[in-house]
């Protein structure tokens, strides 16, 4: 294939579909390598997860709350993340952000 006689936007489309392809490869590639792993360990009298251990799963506590609109209880926020459009507002009237704390 001669790549210089191609438009722009042929190459654009066919480096697309080259990205797509590879991609599409390499889970095929993951996929069959997985059932040769666990083909092996089955073999062995083991699982994949015997031999790799399994993916730690993280978990985060809930935040607690540090924050309360005091006209509307259901307002709260953690301090987490952006600061919640209700004290932003409070927050822009002159109102400090200590003053919603619990």
């Amino acid at each position: 294939m001669n790549l210089s006689k191609l438009s722009r936007t042929d190459l654009v489309k066919l480096q697309s579909d080259i990205s797509a392809e590879m991609e599409k490869r390499a889970e095929i590639d993951k996929e069959e390598t997985r059932n040769r792993l666990a083909a092996l360990a089955s073999e062995a009298g083991y699982t994949v997860e015997d031999l790799f251990g399994s993916k730690p799963t993280r978990k985060r506590a809930p935040a607690k709350i540090k924050y309360r609109d005091p006209s509307n209880k259901a307002n709260t926020w953690s301090g987490r993340g952006r600061m919640p459009r209700w004290m932003s507002a409070l927050v822009a009237k002159g109102q400090k952000k200590e003053d919603f704390a619990l």
